[in-house]
């Protein structure tokens, strides 16, 4: 009989693992082929904010495919863009959301990506720079290639809501603002989206006004801006998400020259991420 336990036990082993911390000390961004970036058991919108790792990135804008959405692939370097995430890097984890069927928060809704930034829900919204500066170095069409391939990345029952901001803002649907990402509907913003053209100054409040007004709540934002916005833009932004149960809002400042205090204040503020895209200029 002993023979027979020691044989037993010897062929059990006890695997133990160790915790290196509470907290996501890691995330690495690719703006080529991202991999949409999972939850973590321990993650929670505690408010406990993550220093992530700087890593380089591609811009998924430029990438070999750019073209296939029929717009003009803009020149570039050969070094690709680099995205930094900062505040509010936890957000992406977050266990709340905004609209009650289907959130980010209860484990259900798509994952896609925008400037290497994961997002996930059933309605997703997009606001997104259209101003004067955008037409430099084809900031324009990098943006709309990123808007095309985001959606695409989405089945058919998530809902996105498009908006394309200066002073005022353009949107595919102004009556109803969310639209199913079937076939169909993908088509036609594309073809809407090829046609807006960049011009004005930078102004996201009527945008997000427009997309906080709609009977549906998104369960997660995209904002990318490469300018100055309104000193008083950030405190309206989040007054108009706290009317609801909260939004995430995942901030892309685009260049250098974007105002970046204000992103991440709502990025932090709303358990979004902070990231810096920096766009391909002419060689």
């Amino acid at each position: 009989m002993h023979a027979i336990l020691l044989a037993i036990l010897s062929s059990i082993s006890v695997g133990i693992g160790t915790s290196t911390g509470k907290g996501i000390s890691t995330i690495e961004v690719s703006l080529i082929d991202a991999e949409p970036l999972q939850p973590s058991p321990d993650s929670s919108s505690s408010g406990t904010v993550a220093t992530p790792e700087v890593r380089p990135a591609e811009d998924a804008a430029n990438s070999a495919d750019s073209n296939m959405f029929g717009l003009p692939a803009p020149t570039g370097n050969d070094q690709g863009d680099e995205a930094v995430l900062s505040s509010g890097a936890e957000g992406l984890f977050a266990s709340g959301g905004g609209g009650g069927d289907g959130g980010i928060g209860d484990g259900t809704g798509a994952t896609t990506t925008f400037f290497g930034v994961s997002g996930r829900g059933k309605k997703i919204g997009y606001v997104v720079d259209k101003s004067g500066s955008m037409g430099i170095a084809g900031r324009m069409d990098q943006a709309k290639n990123e808007i095309i391939r985001s959606i695409s990345e989405l089945p058919d029952y998530t809902s996105v809501c498009i908006a394309l901001f200066d002073e005022d803002f353009q949107t595919f649907d102004l009556d109803g603002g969310f639209v199913k990402c079937r076939d169909g509907a993908i088509s036609k913003i594309k073809r809407w989206i090829r046609d807006v053209a960049q011009s004005g100054g930078t102004n996201p409040v009527s945008a997000f006004q427009f997309l906080f007004s709609r009977r549906e709540r998104p369960d997660v934002v995209f904002f990318m801006s490469d300018g100055e916005i309104p000193p008083d833009a950030a405190d309206e932004i989040l007054r108009l998400n706290r009317r609801g149960p909260n939004t995430v809002i995942h901030c892309i400042a685009f260049g250098q020259a974007a105002a970046t205090a204000p992103l991440r204040r709502i990025a932090s503020e709303t358990g979004g991420t902070f990231s810096i895209s920096v766009p391909k200029g002419p060689r």
